[in-house]
């Protein structure tokens, strides 16, 4: 920002301080929903893999019930069967009514696509800023209404962990997972540029 540019009253010089604050809550806000996606997914087919395990315990213990019926008595084998299979089907129901892990996780996936929509238009918003094709006014404007649309996206998203922050800030600080090397990025836009160059010639 120039000197005439900061004299301009038409120019906040804190607009953009707070527009790239408020990305960065957005960007671990969105990147925190996807990791606590992560973990209710992962919550879930743990939650499966156990009730598959119990059906199977179930009919092998069925199946074992029956032989020891061969040999003992048939009355108690088969309250003994009935009776485990009684607690295997209500651990079953009260597990899968209880624990909603699918479900959640796509709450969580929700929000962090609406999260991430928001992200992208603040750092749309920053660069307009910076390049100035972008009113002090305009920026404003805009800004209020990327606020809104956080306050709806927060006010619909289900409560995250401290455990799902703590990789989102492990995946945004020492994995790069929001970040691109210039080695990254250029194959893609040399291919593009190929491409071009190919519809040109022809």
């Amino acid at each position: 920002m120039t000197d005439e540019t900061a004299g301009d009253p038409d120019h906040d010089p804190y607009l953009l301080a707070q527009l790239r604050e408020a990305f960065g809550r957005v960007v671990y806000s969105q990147k925190t929903h996807e990791k606590q996606a992560d973990i209710c997914f992962n919550k879930h087919r743990w939650q499966q893999g156990v009730l598959i395990a119990l059906t199977a315990t179930r009919l092998a213990g069925t199946f074992l019930a029956a032989v020891v019926g061969l040999l003992g008595d048939p009355v108690l084998t088969s309250l003994a069967t009935s009776t485990i299979a009684l607690l295997v089907v209500s651990w079953i129901s009260l597990g899968a009514q209880t624990f909603k892990f699918q479900e959640e996780s796509e709450a969580h996936l929700v929000i962090a696509s609406r999260l991430w929509d928001v992200r992208e238009s603040y750092l749309s918003l920053i660069a307009d800023h910076m390049s100035g094709t972008v009113s002090e006014a305009g920026g404003r404007v805009r800004r209020d209404e990327l606020q809104q649309a956080t306050r709806d996206a927060y006010g619909d998203a289900p409560r995250t962990s401290s455990k799902a922050f703590a990789r989102a800030r492990e995946g945004l600080q020492h994995n790069e997972e929001m970040t691109f090397t210039s080695r990254e990025i250029d194959p893609f836009l040399q291919r593009l540029s190929r491409l071009d160059e190919g519809e040109a010639s022809a």
